[in-house]
């Protein structure tokens, strides 16, 4: 479990698409205890994971969840 936890904690989108990426964190939420307990904690933790041409462009949005995140 705390293997998983740590996945989760080291998780960035490297050379996946957001979709694989995204697949990956959905999974990997249920093991991330507090750290993925609330919508804003995903998206944050989603954001920071993603590389840095689309962290860029993000800044231009403000989703109002996390699953709009994933669909922006």
């Amino acid at each position: 479990m705390d293997r998983k936890m740590n996945e989760f904690l080291d998780l960035t989108q490297r050379t996946r698409t957001v979709l694989q990426y995204a697949q990956v964190f959905n999974h990997l939420c249920q093991y991330a205890g507090y750290h993925a307990d609330s919508d804003a904690k995903k998206w944050d933790h989603f954001c920071r994971g993603l590389n840095t041409k689309l962290k860029e462009r993000l800044n231009l949005v403000c989703p109002d969840s996390f699953n709009e995140l994933v669909n922006i």
